[in-house]
């Protein structure tokens, strides 16, 4: 408040002199005597005063909003870090019609922020250079990227970019090109972290974000706190590969299990096919982010002879199903949850036939036999019976192509 009244009175006493600056060139066209020496004199006198006052008015970063269903909440904008807790920057209470305004007279520094209201957030990107910038919404779309930002550019390259994979207008592989290699590094670094997430597997696209860091943004704490995060999930990545029970050149041992109709499946049975194991569940998000992607490479190479056996980990575990102890609710439930997996199935639009299941969640037989502690996990077997490719997921249409 006391820099706004500052800036109004800076405005006002430029238009002061430059009212007085006006009369007195009259007056002195008006007597026939100019003097352009003192009119050179004045002007550069008042120069000084023109120049702080306009660059006053546009000093700073300006955050301002409209958010339905926000009113008279607040709205909070943190400093995002990956190995600190976020730092409030500031805080404003949102009006009755939902607008809201975050003033900062010395601007905003480069770097990732992200505005708070309740369990709500929105991710900004800066690039130390925006003065006005607005956010429009709804308080209910925020989690889900449906809010626009206009006066940050790498906020708008950035929600563009998510909301395109969202809508399905850019798959897995482009998505991971665009991150690693297009995008502007900070805009890669949240989509690395948002969308991929900190995961061991996704570590070589974490490497190639973390080195555009170093060259773009080296000044920044948060390019040196990613490399350290880098060189943990590089440990984890050894530590993991260590103690996978199937590794590549191995026979990929047998699965048998039902599909929705109670028909017996193998792996068997797929010998002499180049074959995708693919373990899911309905209730997994990132696994049914993945199946767009499996769809359009069995679509694109089934007639070569390639194929998915997807086991699901829906349904019941022993203790849950203790618990629940009557047979018939028992029942009840575990029709439900074969229902969800079969309706994940049909929204998906996983078109192949092998889809099997035993209906035991993390008790799956062959989840067990695999070494399966988290899902999705792949498995990528050649015509030959042999494990070929662990986790082919960014780069599963590659290994498809290698191995047909």
């Amino acid at each position: 408040m006391l820099y706004e009244v500052y800036i109004a009175q800076l405005q006002i006493f430029n238009y002061v002199l430059l009212t007085n600056f006006a009369l007195i060139l009259f007056k002195t066209l008006k007597f026939k005597f100019l003097n352009m020496a003192l009119v050179q004199r004045l002007f550069l006198l008042l120069l000084p005063f023109v120049i702080a006052t306009s660059c006053g008015a546009i000093k700073g970063t300006v955050i301002t909003g409209t958010l339905q269903g926000a009113e008279n909440m607040t709205v909070f904008l943190d400093e995002l870090s990956i190995t600190t807790q976020p730092k409030i920057l500031l805080q404003e209470k949102v009006g009755a019609d939902g607008k809201f305004k975050l003033s900062f007279p010395d601007g905003v520094k480069k770097g990732i922020y992200r505005l708070r209201i309740g369990e709500q957030v929105a991710d900004l990107l800066m690039d130390g250079t925006e003065k006005e910038v607005v956010v429009s919404g709804s308080l209910s779309g925020l989690n889900e990227f449906n809010y626009t930002v206009t006066g940050s550019k790498l906020s708008e390259e950035y929600l563009k970019t998510v909301r395109d994979y969202i809508d399905k207008k850019m798959d897995v592989p482009a998505l991971t090109t665009y991150t690693g290699k297009t995008a502007d590094p900070l805009v890669g670094f949240q989509i690395a972290a948002r969308l991929f997430t900190f995961r061991p597997e996704f570590t070589d696209l974490h490497k190639e974000v973390s080195g555009r860091m170093n060259t773009t943004y080296p000044e920044l704490n948060l390019t040196k706190e990613y490399a350290s995060i880098i060189a943990q999930l590089e440990q984890q990545m050894q530590a993991q590969m260590a103690a996978q029970k199937i590794k590549v050149g191995e026979p990929a041992p047998e699965i048998a299990l039902p599909d929705p109709n109670g028909k017996m499946r193998k792996l068997s049975d797929y010998k002499g096919k180049v074959v995708l194991i693919d373990f899911w569940a309905s209730w997994c998000g990132p696994c049914r982010k993945a199946n767009p992607h499996v769809v359009e490479v069995y679509h694109k190479y089934k007639s070569q002879g390639f194929d998915v056996l997807s086991v699901s980990l829906d349904g019941i575990d022993s203790r849950t199903a203790e618990r629940i102890g009557d047979a018939a609710q028992l029942n009840e439930q575990m029709a439900a949850q074969k229902q969800r997996w079969t309706d994940a199935i049909k929204q998906d639009q996983l078109a192949w036939d092998g889809h099997v299941s035993d209906l035991k969640k993390w008790e799956c037989a062959p989840a067990g036999e695999y070494g399966v502690r988290s899902i999705p996990q792949t498995f990528l077997v050649g015509r030959d019976g042999k494990i070929v490719a662990v986790n082919p997921r960014t780069d599963l249409e590659e290994q498809v192509k290698k191995f047909l």
